[in-house]
This record gives C-alpha cells, structure tokens and sequence, in this order.
C-alpha cells in the first residue's frame, strides 16, 4: 500500500506519539510500544493489539470536538472550560484538532509496529487461526483510525481528487508525509477492510473488531462520500441481524449492561479517561458541569421517548431554572463503555440513503420503525414532500439518537450545503459572543494542528488558518 504515499519527505514521527502530561486521553496504554520491543511469540502480539485497542481513544475526541455545536451550553459551574472552543475559537493550535490529529496517528503507528512484528513470530502447532484474527482486527483498527481522520481533515468527502490526511501503512521514522488525495485515503482504507474480512473471527464478540464492525464502518463511508445505494444496503444487511433495543434495554445499554443493538464498542475501565469529564467536575458531591445539555436540544426532548430519561438527568436538574445536565455517561466516575457503532445507526443511514436517492415512503418508514422503539408505541409517519425536507428530518432524529456521541457536528459539516444549514444556537444558548457558524464558514475544515505543520514541510493547512 506504499503506492498510496506519492512523495516520502518527513512525517513527523515524533509527534505523532507526543504525549500529554495534562490529559488521560494522551497517556500511555499497556501494551504500548517502543523501539525496543520487539516480538517473539503470539502473546507477544496480543499484548500489541491490547495497546492498538487501549489507542483507539478518537471517539472521546469526537464527542469533545461537539462542544462547538449546538448540544451544549455554558455550565453552572463553569470556570471557563472550554468557553474559548464554544466561542468557536478554531485554529492550528486548538487542543481539541490536535488531539483528533495525534490520537489516529498514535493509533495507526501502534497498528502498524505489530503488523511488522508479525514476521518475527515464531507460531506453536494451532496457532494460525489466532494470528489471522490477530491481523485481522490490526487491519480493522487501521481502517478505522484512518477514516477518523479524513472525516474531520479532508476538504471534501466527494471529490476525489481533493485533499485528505497521509495514509500510512509503514513504522514512521524520520518521513515527511504530505496529504493524500480523499481517493488515495479512501482505497486504502478499503484495502485494509478488505484484508480485515478475510482475516477476522466471525466469533469475534462486540468489543472487538468483527465482521459486522466492518460493515458498519463501510456503511458510515459509503453515506459520506455519496454512494447512497451501498450506504442503504450496507445498514440494511446489518439491520437485518440486529434487533433495536427495547426501552429497558436501550437505558441497560448506557450502563454497560445490555448490547443487544451494539455492533461494536470500546470497553472502558476506571483506568481510562472518564467521558463524563468532558462536561463535569469528578469530584465527590457532584455531578458539578461546567457544560450542559442545550436548551435547543432539550426542547427536542419528549418526555414520552426513552432518550429524554437517558440524555436528560432530570433527578439532578432544574429546567425551570435552565439547568439541564446530560445524564447519558452516569455510571460511577462517569466511566462509561463507548458505543461506536449500534443498529440505530444503520436505521438513519438507511433513512438517509433512501431520501437522497428521492425514496421518501422508504425514508419515513425507515424512521418510523426507529421512533416507534423509542416510544414504546405506534407513531405516525413523517410524509416528506422532497429529499432536503427529509434530509433535515433525518438529521434532527439523529441529533436526538446520536446525542454526545460525537456525531453532530460531523451531521452538520456534511449536510449543511443541502440543508442551507451551519450551526445555530437557540438563544438562551448563547453565553458567548458567537452563536452561529455559517454554512460557508472555513471553521467546518479543521485545521491541521501547528506541531504537524512545523515538523513537516511537506503539510499543507487547510484553507483559512493561513500557511
């Protein structure tokens, strides 16, 4: 896959696995590996995919980055956390890009240093199955991290020939990378789902990579890049095998006790960072946020929809006095397992894929079925009267589905030329100084972080954050 990288100059290999003494994020995970590991034995190279796993931390930042949307508001307790990025502060040097940036590509180094420890592995006599599942996942997590980052970095997600990310197969030393075309990164990647399918255990349970998490990563794809007709029957394979979770099971899922619409997710322990941290103090007497659910998305709200009980922690909030805090992380310390892929997903895709190709009985269909495990009852149909009024019905359920799961502002990046739509705050939202990001505004291309471009001559920033 070497013939992905046009021009090898310097890729700053260094930075890539900087770690951050401020931040859990950034910390180092067993497994982890240096130089001077090397590998002997297949538990050698378990122990690697451990650490790729303990690695695969991009989701926290993803939910971080929705921060600058319209899903919080400035907290009762704010000190002034994050006020700065609400204020849609954005620039080469904002934590919250940069740590998007170094999290995938500390990922895909760590995949790629057991990858290449594979041909030092001695097997034992029954050993092979495992090591092809070992590669498998390792391929998998490097699709994975690798559309992480042309999802937020590209330009654009339907041109072709426009500029994405480096795509990396290789133990970066001393190389300078430059960006990648979106149609170089995106045959990489499926160069890599394609060997994670050949390789992978269809036993594999839901905290790993499996053959179903590689469907779904597929059909997340297919609908960014436009290719509605796959997008549809790729969710439409995987809904067919997984049930929506009921309104009990769908409360169980947020703590951890129930996977029944789970494809894939990533385990988390008291070790790791805590999610609830993004918007609370932890801190005994609590919970203490700085950051709160906004009353835009709390207006949303039906109190008959499970999803007002699970977004919304009404026990320790007062909406009469505009407090409303997100209850969606509530397990003890706010730790709680990261759900990357659920059949819900699938749902919306298919929705979605069925109104941009002008399928719109499909569409309302597709949604009722998800409203109607919601509610625990029989709704009524939306009727859409064009694929733009869909659309933007669509995106609204997935405002309320998706919730601090950091998707919204990727949903509105993606759609807002459709739409006519950027980012709009109600105005009780708007403590700050800005409350709208325009449909035009270069702040929807985050900025490649400064680290990069002052380490890598060959980096091109991405338009408006100068050079």
């Amino acid at each position: 896959m070497k013939s992905f990288i046009k021009t090898i100059g310097v890729f700053t290999g260094a930075i890539l696995l900087m770690i951050s003494c401020d931040d859990q994020l950034d910390q180092a995970p067993i497994g982890f590996l240096s130089d001077e590991n090397t590998f002997e034995t297949l538990e050698n190279l378990q122990q690697g995919l451990n650490g790729a796993y303990a690695r695969a931390t991009m989701q926290e930042h993803n939910i971080r980055f929705d921060i600058i949307t319209d899903e919080v508001k400035i907290g009762a307790e704010s000190g002034g956390q994050s006020v700065d990025f609400y204020n849609f502060n954005l620039n080469s040097q904002s934590r919250e890009a940069d740590s998007l940036w170094r999290a995938s590509y500390a990922l895909i180094n760590q995949v790629n240093r057991v990858l290449d420890g594979v041909e030092t592995v001695e097997l034992q006599d029954g050993q092979e199955a495992a090591l092809r599942n070992i590669r498998g996942q390792l391929f998998g997590l490097r699709a994975y991290a690798h559309w992480e980052l042309l999802q937020w970095f590209a330009t654009s997600y339907t041109d072709g020939a426009a500029l994405a990310v480096p795509y990396v197969d290789f133990v970066v030393t001393i190389e300078e990378l430059p960006r990648n075309t979106v149609s170089e990164v995106l045959a990489g990647i499926e160069n890599d789902l394609s060997m994670a399918r050949d390789l992978v255990a269809a036993s594999n349970g839901v905290e790993f990579v499996n053959p179903d998490m590689l469907t779904a990563l597929e059909a997340r794809i297919k609908l960014y890049t436009g290719e509605y007709a796959q997008a549809g029957a790729l969710a439409g394979s995987l809904i067919q095998k997984y049930p929506l979770a009921d309104r009990d099971a769908y409360t169980a899922m947020f703590g951890d006790t129930d996977n029944t619409e789970v494809i894939f997710k990533l385990r988390r322990t008291a070790a790791d960072f805590a999610i609830g941290e993004i918007w609370y103090f932890n801190v005994g007497g609590g919970p203490f946020p700085f950051l709160e659910m906004s009353n835009g998305l709390f207006d949303r709200l039906d109190p008959d929809d499970v999803r007002y009980d699970v977004n919304f922690w009404a026990e320790v909030s007062a909406p009469a006095d505009n407090s409303h805090l997100i209850g969606k992380y509530r397990n003890p310390g706010f730790v709680n397992d990261l759900k990357v892929f659920r059949v819900s997903e699938m749902y919306l895709i298919q929705a979605e894929a069925a109104a941009r190709q002008g399928n719109l009985t499909d569409a309302a269909q597709t949604l009722k079925q998800l409203r109607d495990a919601r509610f625990g009852s029989d709704t009524t149909p939306e009727s859409f009267s064009s694929p733009e009024e869909a659309v933007v019905a669509i995106l609204d359920e997935r405002r309320i589905e998706l919730a601090f799961e950091g998707h919204r502002y990727l949903d509105i990046r993606r759609t807002r030329e459709l739409t006519g739509t950027g980012i709009n705050r109600d105005p009780r939202d708007c403590q700050v100084q800005n409350c709208e990001l325009p449909v035009s505004d270069y702040r929807f291309n985050p900025p490649v972080p400064l680290a990069e471009l002052v380490g890598n001559d060959n980096m091109e920033q991405n338009p408006g954050y100068g050079s």
